[in-house]
């Protein structure tokens, strides 16, 4: 697990209130009942948590946690 995808289910747990051993890299945002607004929310902590800009709808509900993470980091290395 890298830590661009430990420091996304840190986000889960403390903001969305996530059970930490619910939770795992191949799980989809979906699959933890997060509508689009909820993934727009998700996408704006991870904006000011990583320093990065994600587009609305970036994010979506079949996107893996590991997806996300290497979303996450494409962005941060195209800064």
């Amino acid at each position: 697990m890298s830590t661009t995808e430990q420091r996304i289910i840190t986000v889960l747990v403390e903001q969305f209130k996530i059970q930490p051993e619910v939770i795992a890299g191949d799980m989809t945002f979906g699959s933890l009942k997060f509508d689009s607004l909820v993934l727009i929310e998700l996408g704006l902590i991870l904006d000011k948590e990583f320093g990065i800009d994600l587009d609305a709808g970036e994010l979506t509900e079949a996107m893996t946690i590991r997806h996300a993470a290497e979303l996450v980091t494409a962005k941060k290395a195209a800064r």
